[in-house]
């Protein structure tokens, strides 16, 4: 599986890019905001003949699914989250609040996942797992095959997701960090909604609030 990093709209969101040898992909957290961001990623998928099956969110706080409008108009994809996120404020809402105001409405899904479906594309598998706190319903992705899990806000290096959004719950997301993702094998490489990359050995070793 390879896997391309965009860094996206003013709160540095990171959207990745998952494909394999079958040309077949997947789009996590795409949070483009700016023509020029949708037009680099475009530009990517085209230049790469790729061929992308499944929009995913790992929650649905504005800055990681600004994206998913431009996603949807260009080629048809409507994202698949966990369904208690419908619970959290409206895009216009949230973003009005962060001094990011938009136009548009996001789309919504008519799948949801939930914990322990897997998503597939090509010859790659991942592995929806429940990490609320964050937020209500918060997805992080494993796949077991490239030893990597895409864990959006809620584990980050040396830090967790902030719990003070609605419907955030510190207890909450610290016992799903300790039972979801620091149980994956050590080697498991940590890819986070912002910053840098990490590995659960790390985490464990060095992450104050775990």
């Amino acid at each position: 599986m390879q896997i391309k990093i965009f860094e996206c709209n003013p709160v540095c969101v990171n959207t990745y890019l998952l494909y394999d040898e079958t040309k077949e992909a997947a789009l996590i957290d795409c949070g483009v905001f700016t023509e020029r961001e949708q037009r680099r990623i475009n530009r990517y998928i085209k230049h790469k003949g790729l061929q992308i099956k499944h929009l995913l969110n790992t929650h649905l706080h504005f800055d990681h699914l600004l994206g998913n409008r431009f996603i949807y108009d260009t080629y048809g994809l409507k994202p698949e989250y966990h369904q208690s996120e419908e619970s959290l404020p409206g895009l216009q809402k949230q973003t009005v609040i962060f001094g990011i105001p938009v136009n548009y409405e996001p789309v919504n899904a008519d799948h949801f996942l939930n914990d322990g479906d897997e998503i597939h594309f090509g010859t790659t598998t991942l592995k929806a797992l429940l990490t609320p706190g964050h937020s209500p319903g918060s997805l992080s992705y494993y796949c077991k095959e490239a030893h990597c899990v895409f864990t959006g806000d809620a584990l980050f290096r040396r830090d967790i997701g902030r719990t003070d959004l609605w419907e955030g719950n510190k207890e909450t997301l610290v016992n799903a960090i300790r039972t979801q993702l620091l149980t994956l094998p050590d080697n498991t490489k940590i890819y986070p909604g912002h910053g840098r990359a990490s590995t659960v050995r790390r985490e464990k070793k060095y992450n104050p609030y775990i």
